[in-house]
């Protein structure tokens, strides 16, 4: 329950800086009322730690099952003064996590002292847990405002107190130059007169997510807040930094008008265009022939038929997914109407391959295995998206292009959807999100490159009301697009949708009960519930059809209405029921659920699907004789689905001396790493068997690895008997040494660790270059001299690849011999010792020199041939052959 803080002074005197955090939280288990196994939390840069870096805090873990309140009471462990009390939602609420606060709780100081507000302590606390990219602290003026506030006239006046409107929206806060260039990240810029990288200011046009908060000891209102920022120039010309409304305040709230103080600022992200997949949420609502017509089904067949061939060849694998990498880097360009790739965000493994040209690392146990949980990934998403990728970026608020349309009473929409996103072409665009509640939700906009945030970058913006009708808002929301040109048919069955169902988005509902009650019923998440029997019902082609819905939740009595109706309006509830109350109608549920089953509406893809063995060892579930679009994806994903045949015979110990092996370290560094491996192969021992016994969940996994990930910037900082810090390199050497001195396992501890730092190493080594080269198992392939005219030193060329031998993938020499009078062209020689294998990765080819150096006795054959460099000194290979 440490704080690593770190407060780096901009000016001397402290009015503007940056702090870094790094914090470790035990875990208490509320049930045993005990110290808990489990991996200590590890939490980077979270407003909590920088606002009270002091205090001791820690998790308090109930099961998610847990009905009573008494579970959460305080507890007082051994050698503790006082008790820990529950004090806010962590960030992981929904898995049964809580912060505890040791003595003194300090929730009420940000979202207020009355019963009545403490529900928000637990409905808001996770954005004091929330993780940040930087921190940032600056002394300045600033305004709170109303963004729904309107002059006598009906126009936007969000700041009535200083009669200006700054254009600030839900959640949207608006920041001069010097704040956004203080919370952004630095731009990196290629100068091709030095060859280098230049780091650049901040673009202050890229909007961003932010955490804010005031705490002080001058009995002034100390709150905390949440959204989206967006550069105001007006700003640059008055006295303020920032203008915040009220519903970026999700705690106290100050007075409107004219503040100033010392505000704390965490960067969540900044604006950015992603990929995401549309997923089985927006293809359910097209016909299998609509994606037939638009090249979407023969494309799926062609990349699943790539990754069939591919199934028990290393190499091939790792290529694939490279290409696919660097295809999704290049897939953002202007002009560009179509996603070329399902390719995924970059994890470590991937990013190996990319930076390991040579393929030193190719056969390494970590890498094989993630490549084989990758390529159940990529199958999978080829039967949720089959294949088809979407742009993504954040939403922003901008009114001044409401004038194309007209927002009727219920909330629908009148007239053009326009929306400015300047990365992208101008017009037309479909558009959609997730969690998707009917068919309503894929819509036609249309790109005007106008309004106010023309020269901005990573986002979209639109009127408050059109993003609402679209179910998303402004506090950091993400929507999905992609020119309507690049699937044609798509987009003329989006313009002839029916009338969607019309949902509503019930004002907020405060939880009632004790803190802990609150807590205890804010783990209840319906909303994976509600859109799997959505799915059904679309699926069994139910979904129009009129059923009785009791009452339950806040309807209050029976009614008749389509079964997409109920569900739409239910899964809006589940999703605000995050942050609000308002119940869903679990006995409407029920009904429906009844329903579904009484008509066969089944869907066994969709548990399936996050099943570990599916696509892993096994197609994926699916009804044979279903006609619904998603089974239709999975039936043919299924057909060409072949599971991945990658047995290596391969230990870490092999890769000992590949990386780093010349590098020196202390005997204080060694001493370190061992017992650093000592406790991660225990910790990841229990996480893994924590895994298999809930669900398959790699929580506990991944804690895992962000406590080791903690300890990297600790490590660095770990001192020499003189005071004097180690060479970083140093560090990393140790531990890769002490991760490969085993047989077993897979290393992962070092890249877990250092993945930055071997990646890095890999993009600039030059591989060494490997002066011998020892062959066996000559005697069944085609080169095998015999005895009496062995190879004495001809010139020959080899080369590297992989090949299935007794079920398992070996690596293997193919040669030819120039001189050869009867043979001719490249045949199989035999396979390479594993202490060489790191030095002749697949596909290397070379000159060398070779002898025979074993024979089998019975036959005479050459059993071993030694290759030798051609550019070693003769003394040197007799040398070698004498003493060998």
């Amino acid at each position: 329950m440490t704080t690593l803080f770190t407060n780096t002074r901009y000016i001397e005197d402290g009015s503007v800086g940056t702090i870094a955090t790094v914090t470790e939280w035990s875990v208490w288990n509320c049930t045993e009322n005990k110290w808990s196994n489990a991996p200590k939390v590890v939490l980077r840069n979270i407003l909590l730690a920088g606002l009270h870096p002091k205090l001791d805090f820690c998790i308090g873990e109930i099961e998610t099952t847990e009905t009573k309140a008494s579970a959460l009471n305080a507890f007082k462990p051994k050698g503790y003064q006082a008790a820990f009390f529950l004090d806010l939602a962590s960030g992981s609420r929904n898995h049964g996590r809580f912060t505890f606060t040791n003595e003194k709780t300090i929730g009420k100081k940000y979202f207020g002292e009355t019963a009545k507000d403490q529900w928000k302590r637990i409905i808001y606390g996770s954005i004091l847990h929330t993780g940040c990219k930087k921190l940032v602290y600056k002394q300045m003026k600033y305004v709170v405002v109303d963004d729904e506030n309107k002059d006598a006239d009906g126009n936007d006046l969000d700041d009535a107190v200083n009669n200006i409107h700054w254009e600030t929206g839900d959640s949207h806060a608006k920041a001069s130059k010097a704040l956004m260039q203080l919370l952004g990240l630095p731009l990196q810029q290629f100068n091709p007169d030095t060859g280098e990288d230049e780091e650049l200011e901040p673009d202050e046009n890229k909007p961003l997510q932010f955490r804010a908060a005031f705490r002080n000891n001058d009995n002034l209102v100390e709150w905390i807040g949440k959204g989206t920022i967006g550069y105001n120039p007006k700003l640059d010309d008055s006295e303020f930094d920032l203008v915040i409304p009220l519903s970026s305040l999700k705690g106290n709230k100050p007075a409107l008008g004219n503040h100033q103080g010392k505000l704390l600022f965490g960067l969540v992200f900044e604006g950015e265009l992603r990929r995401a997949k549309p997923g089985w949420m927006l293809l359910q609502w097209f016909s299998f022939e609509v994606l037939q017509k638009d090249n979407i089904i023969s494309k799926l067949e062609a990349k699943c038929d790539r990754l069939s061939q591919a199934y028990n060849s290393i190499t091939d694998l790792a290529e694939i997914l490279r290409i696919d990498q660097t295809e999704a880097e290049a897939e953002i360009e202007e002009g560009s109407d179509k996603l070329q790739s399902e390719a995924e965000y970059e994890n470590t493994m991937i990013r190996i391959i990319k930076a390991d040209k040579a393929g030193l690392l190719l056969l390494h146990p970590y890498v094989v295995t993630r490549i084989k949980e990758r390529m159940r990934a990529v199958w999978l998403n080829l039967a949720k998206a089959a294949g088809i990728r979407f742009y993504s970026t954040m939403a922003q608020p901008d009114e001044s292009l409401a004038h194309y349309h007209v927002v009727l009473p219920d909330g629908r929409i009148k007239g053009k959807k326009v929306f400015c996103a300047p990365d992208f072409e101008p017009g037309e665009y479909i558009v959609f999100c997730n969690p998707m509640r009917h068919w309503g939700d894929c819509q036609l906009w249309e790109n005007k490159h106008e309004g106010t945030y023309i020269n901005a970058t990573g986002i979209m913006a639109a009127p408050r009301l059109l993003l609402l009708n679209l179910g998303r808002d402004t506090d950091g929301d993400f929507i999905q697009l992609i020119k309507s040109s690049a699937y044609p048919n798509i987009r003329e069955a989006i313009a002839n949708f029916d009338e969607p169902p019309a949902t509503k988005k019930f004002p907020k509902m405060a939880l009632q009960g004790n803190l802990q009650q609150i807590a205890i019923n804010s783990m209840n998440d319906m909303t994976g519930i509600v859109a799997s029997l959505l799915a059904r019902a679309r699926s069994g082609g139910c979904e129009q059809i009129v059923l009785n819905i009791p009452a339950g939740g806040e309807q209050k009595q029976d009614e008749e209405m389509p079964i997409i109706d109920f569900l739409s309006q239910q899964v809006q509830i589940a999703v605000d029921s995050l942050k609000s109350a308002y119940p869903n109608n679990k006995n409407g549920l029920d009904a429906v659920r009844d329903f579904l089953n009484e008509q066969g509406a089944e869907s066994p893809w969709l548990k399936d699907f996050k099943d570990k063995e599916c696509y892993l060892s096994r197609k994926c579930a699916v009804k044979d004789d279903a006609l619904d679009t998603i089974s239709r994806l999975v039936q043919t994903v299924n057909s060409y689905w072949k599971a991945p045949d990658l047995r290596l015979d391969s230990s870490p110990r092999t890769y000992e001396k590949v990386l780093f092996g010349n590098v020196e370290y202390a005997p204080a560094q060694l001493e370190k790493a061992m017992a650093d491996r000592t406790e991660y192969r225990a910790e990841m021992k229990k996480a893994i068997l924590w895994k298999e016994e809930n669900d398959d969940s790699t929580r506990m996994i991944r804690e895992v690895s962000e406590l080791f990930k903690a300890r990297k910037e600790i490590i660095y900082q770990t001192p020499k008997p003189d005071g004097s810090l180690y060479h970083p390199e140093s560090w990393v050497a140790v531990y890769w040494k002490v991760a490969h001195q085993a047989e077993t396992g897979e290393a992962g501890m070092v890249f877990t660790m250092f993945a930055d730092e071997i990646i890095e190493k890999l993009k600039n080594m030059q591989p060494e270059i490997a002066k011998v080269l020892k062959v066996y198992a000559v005697q069944h392939g085609s080169w095998s001299a015999p005895k009496a005219t062995p190879w004495i030193g001809q010139t020959v060329q080899i080369r590297s690849k992989i090949i299935e031998q007794g079920g398992q993938q070996k690596l293997a020499i193919e040669m030819q011999f120039p001189d050869a009078k009867q043979q001719f062209g490249w045949h199989h020689l035999g396979l390479v010792g594993e202490q060489y294998r790191p030095y002749y990765p697949p596909g290397l080819t070379k000159t060398m020199l070779a002898y025979s150096t074993r024979f089998v006795t019975a036959t005479g054959k050459t059993s071993e041939l030694t290759l030798f460099d051609p550019n070693m000194d003769k003394e040197d290979i007799k040398d070698f052959l004498t003493f060998k």
